[in-house]
């Protein structure tokens, strides 16, 4: 992949294209697959319908202050078109509310209207009637000393809009950029309205209400005294234009409960500090208690209280904690020329003598792009804010799970209460918006495939009734490989005795070919020094044996992928289980046999059955920070259903994708062609996952072009048949079996792909697995481009189930097809080894180029197998 690397280097990643996507239309919308079992599906959407006739007029609303700067002159801010974030964005949507409701008790005509209940606090405004305002305030407005006035103005926007069945057709088209959105936009708002206006809730972004106090909803929520932390029950909202059930597009509204954890407002970080154990005024922030501490701080966004801003949220100052340094005692930095300490500083500048010069100091990011040390006991927590997995200590985030994970029959009716309780599921709202029950449809499950073992021996399921779609194993593997040059490594004098022989019996019990390993040892932590005489020994494979607390599995894989040795681990804990437990011998096994390019079983499908067929899953490892990788799988190897991947490390931008597609897909299509019995690949089925509808431009024009570009590369003459499917399972709407008035979790294959879905273009809902816990999460697919007409939902819906069978290691379907399950799984592997060595550095920047070519696969003999199954 060097034109890859090249790619990147031209700076082709993160660029922000000026072109308008989305006015081409996607693939045409197919009609809807009847070949299944029916089962009633009920749902967390409800129709929404709008008296005829009536307008709705939108406005756009700027909301101005003016201050004095340092050379006297006035300049103006305009807060209703923040650019900021988090919880400066908050704090500007703060003010814009303040300023509306000062405009609402100035202006009747407002108070007619509705009120602030039609204002999304930001620059639009949406009313029933006709309306214009100007007003100007004078400096009661605001505390801040060089605050000037404000300025609040309504300006019409050139068009009005009714809210008639004309109207909610205008909210869809096939191309997606030509569909108008206002309606949309605007009923959104009002929904809203009686949330933004009941003071038991709080509203994070402008869709999400949680309730203050819950005491009445049937839901124990969870408080801490370390950091004081406490959950909250909430419910996201959002209208979307579906299909309805006569086929005309109608209004729906999704609502979905919400438990996340929050931190404290308005809190001083000395008393959060003081919450923790190991807390002195003089702690480390090196030491475990003082790390501990870090780790549940850092990220926070905090304000800060002292100045002229002091006790004066609104003005003061907010940056994010990004690290602890040393005291305010010891930290010294220029200042004018002159090396002072931050206790010096804040001595001499604001009279301020501190009460904790001992205490770490805050490290955040300056208005020039340094670093500024803060005293932690001057800073306080901003409000409204969720505390992220890396803040989280202890045993709260498998509380958070757990809160999370209710199952079907508590989940929809505490949906249901929480979104009534917040005010966005009233019978009537406003008088003109009509709310009905959640929309239940009629949905098909999906015939289970045939799963064969060797000899043609079929597996038999319906043996586990909570799991109908488990099975066990029929007879031999498939495909089961040979292993004669292997070892088994633990940490010296922390041997299991008779594993390997067991191991091997276990091997051979499914038809593998095993010769008996070398034992090695790790001595005295050098792991590298395992892996370098395993190079020289030409190991096939190093099976590591480790007990958990020596955590080395990140440099285990490290190490594979500098050494280019297939690597396989299990926990010394799992090791001691391995006589006694039939099922980890088999889930241990299962895995060694893919990763030497075995197959398990194979899945007979009318879809899932050509060679020349070559299958390809995009997906991302979203773990913060400017480098995303990217993780891709295929079906490139010898058989059709056997898929290896690798991953990719590109920008944070707009489009993740793009950059990579085109030399990624030559990758694989060499590597495809190296087996001659697969002949050329006459389709391309590709799935992006974690794409959201306003990307679907972007897949349908520009990565469909990658995607030909990729073809070309190849031979002029090479024009397979191309069909793009985006993916997501991070959508709000939740399908539940609903049957003589019980709900229950959909049954594994259970397919919905009409009436709560696009009127415009292909989609579907799969709940492909069983919930093991919790609540069923359906995946939503949306036909985006398909070069070649005849293609039907039934063969995309089958072969897209057909495909969550073939994980090979565990005996049942996964929740997404495994292209695109074992791409993610690669990806992951990516930011674990970049985790672990580092990014490329040249001049002081991130060389994305020698990254991956230091730290990835496609030029290692390891590629092109499932390495990382």
């Amino acid at each position: 992949m060097d034109a890859l690397s090249k790619q990147l280097g031209e700076c082709g990643v993160g660029a922000e294209t000026k072109k308008k996507l989305g006015l081409i239309a996607l693939a045409p919308k197919l009609e809807s697959n009847k070949n299944g079992t029916t089962t009633t599906v009920d749902s967390n959407l409800r129709k929404l319908n709008i008296s005829p006739n009536q307008p709705i007029y939108k406005y756009d609303v700027k909301i101005a202050c003016f201050y004095t700067n340092a050379q006297g002159n006035e300049v103006e801010i305009e807060f209703s078109k923040s650019p900021k974030k988090d919880s400066q964005h908050d704090r500007d949507k703060m003010k814009c509310q303040k300023f509306y409701e000062m405009a609402v008790n100035k202006t009747p005509a407002l108070q007619k209207a509705g009120g602030k209940f039609f204002y999304d606090r930001q620059a639009s405004l949406y009313s029933t009637t006709k309306l214009a305002a100007k007003l100007e305030f004078s400096k009661e407005a605001s505390k801040a000393p060089n605050f000037v006035r404000a300025v609040f103005e309504l300006k019409a926007v050139a068009e009005s809009y009714q809210a008639t069945s004309n109207g909610i057709r205008s909210t869809v088209h096939p191309a997606p950029a030509l569909a108008d959105k206002t309606l949309v936009e605007a009923i959104s708002i009002f929904l809203s309205g009686p949330a933004y206006s009941n003071k038991n809730v709080i509203t994070i972004g402008n869709c999400v209400h949680y309730l203050l106090d819950t005491s009445g909803i049937n839901v124990k929520m969870i408080s801490y005294d370390q950091g004081f932390r406490y959950s909250a029950l909430g419910a996201s909202k959002g209208v979307k234009s579906l299909q309805g059930t006569n086929k005309d597009p109608s209004l729906y509204m999704v609502t979905e409960m919400k438990s996340t954890l929050f931190h404290p407002d308005d809190m001083s970080i000395v008393d959060l500090m003081q919450s923790y154990p190991g807390f002195t005024p003089n702690f480390n922030v090196h030491s475990p208690a003082g790390a501990h501490i870090a780790k549940a701080i850092i990220g926070l966004e905090v304000y800060c209280d002292y100045g002229k801003n002091q006790n004066n949220m609104e003005e003061a100052l907010i940056v994010k904690i990004i690290a602890f340094d040393s005291s305010s005692r010891d930290v010294v930095f220029d200042c004018d020329g002159v090396d002072v300490s931050v206790q010096q500083y804040f001595k001499n500048k604001y009279n301020i003598t501190l009460k904790y010069p001992d205490l770490p100091t805050a490290v955040a990011k300056g208005k020039k792009g340094g670093k500024i040390h803060l005293p932690v006991e001057l800073l306080k927590s901003c409000p409204s804010q969720k505390v992220t997995n890396n803040q989280m200590i202890g045993n709260e985030q498998a509380d958070m799970i757990k809160l999370s994970a209710a199952p079907p029959h508590q989940r929809k009716p505490t949906t249901d209460a929480v979104a009534k309780a917040v005010g966005i599921a009233a019978d009537k709202v406003y008088g003109f918006i009509e709310v009905e029950a959640s929309q239940k449809v009629q949905g098909i499950i999906l015939p289970k495939p045939k799963i064969a073992f060797a000899g043609n021996k079929f597996v038999a399921f319906g043996q586990n009734a909570k799991c109908p779609t488990d099975f066990s194993k029929a007879g031999h593997f498939y495909e089961a490989k040979e292993l004669k040059n292997w070892e088994m490594c633990y940490f010296q004098n922390d041997e299991i005795q008779g594993l390997s022989d067991q191991l091997v019996a276990e091997m051979s019990n499914n038809g593998m070919r095993v010769a008996k390993p070398t034992i090695s040892y790790i001595v005295k932590n050098d792991l590298e020094a395992v892996f370098k005489k395993a190079k020289q020994a030409g190991r096939q494979l190093i099976f590591f044996v480790i007990r958990t607390r020596y955590n080395i599995h990140q440099a285990i894989k490290s190490f594979e992928q500098k050494y280019d040795i297939l690597t396989q681990e299990i926990h010394f804990e799992t090791g001691e289980k391995f006589f006694r437990q039939a099922q980890t011998r088999q889930n241990i096994v299962n895995k060694t046999n893919m990763k030497l390019g075995g197959l398990n079983y194979l899945i007979g499908s009318n879809y899932l059955n050509n060679p020349r067929v070559l299958i390809i899953g995009f997906e991302t490892s979203q773990t913060g920070g400017d480098i995303v990788t990217v993780g891709y799988a295929a079906n490139m190897m010898d058989h059709y259903q056997k898929f290896a991947g690798g991953y990719i490390y590109t920008a944070r931008s707009r489009d993740i994708y793009g950059p990579i597609i085109k030399d990624t897909l030559v990758g694989i299509f060499n590597n495809f062609k190296k087996f001659k019995n697969r002949g050329a690949p006459e389709e391309l089925i590709i799935y992006f996952n974690g794409v959201t509808e306003g990307q679907y431009g972007m897949i349908n024009e520009e990565y469909t072009q990658q995607v030909k570009n990729a073809c070309s590369t190849m031979n002029e003459a090479f024009r397979p048949k191309i069909t793009i499917i985006a993916t997501s399972k991070t959508h709000n709407e939740r399908l539940y079996k609903s049957e003589q008035g019980r709900i229950s979790n959909l049954e594994p294959g259970t397919v919905v792909d009409h009436t709560i879905v696009s009127p415009v273009y292909s989609e579907f809902y799969l709940a492909s697995s069983v919930a093991r816990q919790g609540t069923t999460k359906a995946a939503k697919f949306t036909l985006i481009y398909a070069s070649a007409p005849g293609k039907s939902m039934e063969r995309i819906e089958t072969l897209t189930n057909d495909l969550c069978y073939d994980h090979q290691i565990v005996f049942h379907p996964v929740g997404l097809p495994v292209p695109l399950f074992i791409a993610g799984r690669y990806s992951q592997r990516g930011a674990m080894v970049l985790g672990h060595n580092g990014p490329s550095i040249t001049n002081k920047e991130v060389d994305l180029v020698l990254t991956n070519q230091r730290l990835g696969y496609s030029d290692k003999n390891l590629f092109g197998s499932r390495y990382n199954a």
